[in-house]
Parts: structure tokens; C-alpha cells; sequence
């Protein structure tokens, strides 16, 4: 019997879901029903036509991109438009300022070659903590929650010694908290150690992934500034008939842009209270332009729709990765030879077939997301703070809530091909037959590979900071590139370490769902999961309980 052969037709078996899965699906589909059907003396036959494509969810898909062209749109026509009329608008003349006398030459090209340096350095090491989990997750699971305990007791010592006893008492329960945790789970390490480790082995095994997420980054950045366009374009600047300052209120028509920097003026003061000329106070939403005063305004309308765009984007192309990380570990669990192409095959199914399933969850991410912002906002007003803050703190956890539940839901959409309603129906029955399983070995690999991302960090920081000694600039450089250092290290294993957790949810699925599809192609790995799930247990495994 072969698990994950892509050409079997089972006798007695609906055909229904088989004939609309794509071929990392059909492997999945394949291997379950003939686990089924060899258990009830069933036999399978060959079958050489192609399973079906379907587009799922495709109005979200199209809604998205039809956002998408009219944010480009609204950045290009309008947005730019308008930072060059602001630009060309605003006199030089309107400014007084004098340039601080200083022979301290600024070392650009040796603090730019540090970052460099830094950034290349931090995807390295973020790389040698893939590999460590690979060889020793148990123990870095352990390693990790040991140390997490030891900080919260050091700083709570450290905050009791300067007479902080409320942030010494908090850290002390925290890690109180955390011990009695550890002690708790300690039978499910060994299979979240396992799970650590095979799905490192799985993603090393495609190279791509990372150089996919690294454009993902690269994509978010282009999306933000998109974004940031377009909102420059949506804003209405209208002419503000009078000012109100310090002291009375003035005449915008006479009013004069001073900068607070200036040396003429004094910060924020009026120039001449007597002819109603007065500072005009340049903040995020007003600016000056032919010797007046703008307000740019945006109804609270527009300004929620932009806020649910920008979240909309930026969540879609963490999810589309989330996706092509899955398709890809599901073609190394179902698959001995995963071909030539499977990130190429994952990230096309990710951009077609299921690309509306993915627009779906992330709207209602987005939605929630844009609405906290807005309560945020709202909770700058003194009236109604608490009743504010309790509704924000409720959404907060719905919002954590559906993360979670759409990081297992793309696992189904990319390995069976499911639109967005049955796979969080997979999610919910895989919740309820797995679900405290699934929550702790989330949060113990969570904090090995937190732990690795504050490691990669601050080496880093340290290597920025040596290189800057090494150079021989200030010691404020120095501390400059340290700072930029512990930046770049911790982003850059941030997205490395993405692609891990993504394989780990995969993982998870696949060895709930098929656990003897690996079995197959990769028997090994199959006994590592396999003895770590009996330490769990305590019973034959996880297939034996089929």
C-alpha cells in the first residue's frame, strides 16, 4: 500500500472532494481514504486523469485586488501630486535657521557598511538557530523556558534592590507563573521538540522559502509606502479662517510658518500679537501654503476604510507566505520526491486557487485590527475611557483568537485545497480532538523560537559594536550601531524564523490528519514523531490509536 500516490481511485469513496484538489491535496486525500479503505479490506485502482482546480472565495479575491487598484490609483494620481505641490508650495523664505557650528565629521559610509554588515549577519545566525532546532529542539525548548524563568527572577532581584517593589513583585509572579508551567508540561516537550525538529528538516529543504519571505518583507515595504500615498491623496486640505494660539486667536491669512527650531523666534510664540501674525502649528494634519493655514481633514469614514486597507494588505502578504510555507512542508510529508518546483507550486496555488480563501480571513483580521485603532483614538477623549478600554481589551482577545484559529486554517486551505468555511470547520474538529495539544505545543516551540530571535539580536547588536570600535568612531556611533545591530538581527530572524513556526502548524495537521503518509516517504522522521507522541501518550502512538 503507498501513501501519497496522486493516481489511486477508491472504491466506495465519495469523489466529490477528491476530483476538485490540486496535486499536493490529492496526495493528502489519497493517503487518508486508502488508510481507511486498506483497514476495511478495500483495494484501490489506478487512475491517470488530472484532479480539478477550483477558485475559492473568488469575490474576496477580486474585491482585493479591486482595492488594491484603487489604492495605487489613489497613490499615484493624487498622493504624489500632492507631496510635490506641498514641496513646491512651501517657501524657503518663511524659514529662519542657523546651522549648529560642529567640526564633528558624520562616518555615513562606515555606519551604512555596519548596518550591511549587520543585516547579512543576523539572516546567518538566524539560519544556524534553524539548524540547532533541527539537532536539538527538545533541548532549546527546555533551554529557552529555563531561561525566560531566569530573567523574570533577575529583574525581579534587580527592580526589589532599587526599591521598584510593584515592578519587582510583577516579574516575581510572572516567573512563578512560568515555573509551575514548565513543570506542568513537561510530558509534552518531547513532541514538541520532535515537531520543532522535523519541521526544520522540511524547510531546509527548500532554500526558496527563505528567499520568499525576505520578498515577502520586501513587499510589505513597498505596500506601506503605497499606502502612505494614497492616504496623502484621500486627505482634503482646507483653508483654516482663523488660528487659535496661545494667547488669542489670529488671522490665518496673516499667519507665518516659524519652525520650532528657529533662532528669531521663540518656540511656538506669536511673532506680532498686536497684527494678528502667529506661529502656525505644523503637525500631522496641517501644513502652510501661500501664507496661510491648511487643515488636512477625512471624514471618520474614510479613515476607517484606510485603516482596514492598510491592515488588509499588510495581513495578506503575511498569510499568502503562511500558505506557501504549508504547500511546501505538505509536499515534503506526502511526497518522497518533492520535484523541482514545489515552493514555485505552493506560492502559484497561494496567488490562484486559493488566494480568495486568504483575502477572506485577512479581511476580518483587518476589520478588527482598524477597529481597535479607532477605539484607541477614540480613548484619547476623557469621556467614556473605561467603557472604551473594556470593549478594546475584548476585541483584542478576538482578534488573537481568530490569528490563531486562520494560522491552522491556511494550513487546510494550502494542503487541501479548502475555501476559508470548511477549513475553519477542519479547524474546529481538529481543535476539539487536539485542542489543549495544539495550544501547548504552540507555546513551547513559541518560546524557543522567541528565544532565538532575542539570541540573533543581541549578538548582532554586539558584532555592530565591535565592528564600530574596530573602525574607531565616537562612542555615540558606537552605541548607534549597536542599536541598529539589535534592529536588523531580530527582524531578520523574525522573518526566518516565520517560515519555522508556518511549518510547525503544517506539521501539526499532517500528523493529526495522515501521520502515516510520513510513515512512507520518510519512516525515520515518522519514529522520532511517532516515540515522542508514546512519551505523550503513553500508549502504541499516534497510528496506533487509528
Amino acid at each position: 500500500m503507498q501513501y501519497g500516490n496522486s493516481n489511486v481511485k477508491m472504491h466506495g469513496v465519495p469523489q466529490a472532494k477528491f476530483a476538485q484538489a490540486t496535486p499536493v491535496q490529492t496526495n493528502l486525500l489519497n493517503a487518508k481514504q486508502a488508510h481507511a479503505l486498506h483497514s476495511q479490506g478495500g483495494h484501490v485502482q489506478q487512475q491517470q486523469a488530472a484532479p480539478a482546480k477550483k477558485y475559492n472565495d473568488v469575490g474576496f479575491a477580486v474585491l482585493f485586488w479591486a482595492h488594491l487598484a484603487l489604492m495605487v490609483y489613489l497613490g499615484v494620481a493624487k498622493g504624489l501630486p500632492e507631496l510635490n505641490g506641498t514641496a513646491d508650495s512651501t517657501s524657503t523664505a518663511d524659514y529662519k535657521y542657523v546651522a549648529p557650528d560642529t567640526d564633528v565629521a558624520v562616518p555615513g559610509i562606515e555606519i551604512m557598511g555596519g548596518i550591511v554588515i549587520c543585516l547579512i549577519v543576523g539572516i546567518c545566525l538566524a539560519l544556524g538557530y534553524v539548524k540547532l532546532c533541527l539537532w536539538w529542539g527538545e533541548s532549546l525548548i527546555h533551554t529557552s523556558t529555563r531561561c525566560m524563568i531566569g530573567i523574570y527572577f533577575i529583574f525581579g532581584i534587580l527592580f526589589f534592590s532599587s526599591g521598584y517593589m510593584g515592578g519587582a513583585i510583577l516579574c516575581l509572579i510572572c516567573g512563578g507563573i512560568t515555573c509551575c508551567w514548565y513543570s506542568c508540561v513537561q510530558r509534552h516537550i518531547p513532541f514538541a521538540g520532535q515537531n520543532l525538529a522535523v519541521s526544520c528538516d522540511a524547510a531546509s529543504q527548500f532554500p526558496t522559502l527563505f528567499m520568499v519571505a525576505f520578498g515577502a518583507l520586501l513587499m510589505n515595504m513597498v505596500w506601506n509606502i503605497i499606502w502612505f500615498l494614497a492616504i496623502v491623496g484621500v486627505v482634503e486640505p482646507s483653508k483654516s479662517a482663523m488660528v487659535t494660539m496661545p494667547g488669542g486667536t489670529y488671522d490665518s491669512q496673516l499667519c507665518t510658518s516659524v519652525p520650532a527650531y528657529s533662532t528669531e523666534f521663540g518656540d511656538n510664540e506669536c511673532t506680532d500679537e498686536q497684527n494678528g501674525c502667529c506661529y502656525c502649528a505644523l503637525d500631522s494634519t496641517t501644513d502652510f501654503r501661500e501664507g496661510a493655514c491648511y487643515s488636512s481633514t477625512m471624514t471618520q469614514l474614510t479613515y476607517f476604510g484606510m485603516l482596514v486597507s492598510f491592515y488588509w494588505g499588510s495581513t495578506v502578504i503575511s498569510n499568502v507566505m503562511h500558505c506557501v510555507t504549508a504547500g511546501a512542508v505538505a509536499t515534503w510529508w506526502f511526497k518522497s520526491d518533492v520535484g523541482s518546483t514545489p515552493v514555485f507550486a505552493s506560492f502559484y496555488r497561494a496567488m490562484t486557487t486559493s488566494f480568495g480563501s486568504i483575502c477572506l480571513g485577512s479581511l476580518l483580521v483587518a476589520i478588527l485590527k482598524a477597529t481597535r485603532q479607532m477605539l484607541r483614538e477614540a480613548r484619547k477623549n476623557r469621556n467614556a475611557q473605561m467603557f472604551l478600554c473594556i470593549i478594546e481589551c475584548c476585541l483584542s482577545f478576538i482578534e488573537s483568537l481568530l490569528e490563531y484559529f486562520n494560522r491552522y486554517a491556511f494550513c487546510y486551505v494550502a494542503i487541501y485545497g479548502y475555501d476559508f468555511k470548511a477549513a475553519g470547520k477542519a479547524v474546529f474538529d481538529l481543535f476539539r480532538s487536539k485542542g489543549w495539544t495544539t495550544i501547548i505545543n504552540d507555546d513551547l516551540i513559541d518560546t524557543a523560537l522567541s528565544f532565538g530571535c532575542m539570541g540573533c539580536g543581541v549578538l548582532t547588536g554586539f558584532i555592530g559594536w565591535s565592528y564600530s570600535v574596530s573602525i574607531g568612531v565616537s562612542s555615540d556611533y558606537q552605541l548607534v550601531l549597536f542599536i541598529c545591530g539589535l534592529i536588523a538581527g531580530f527582524a531578520m530572524s523574525q522573518v526566518t524564523l516565520n517560515v519555522i513556526s508556518s511549518a510547525v502548524a503544517t506539521v501539526f495537521v499532517c500528523f493529526a490528519e495522515n501521520p502515516a503518509a510520513l510513515a512512507n516517504t520518510r519512516p525515520q522522521r515518522f519514529n522520532q514523531l511517532n516515540n515522542a507522541w508514546k512519551t505523550y501518550q503513553g500508549d502504541n502512538g499516534y497510528v496506533g490509536a487509528f
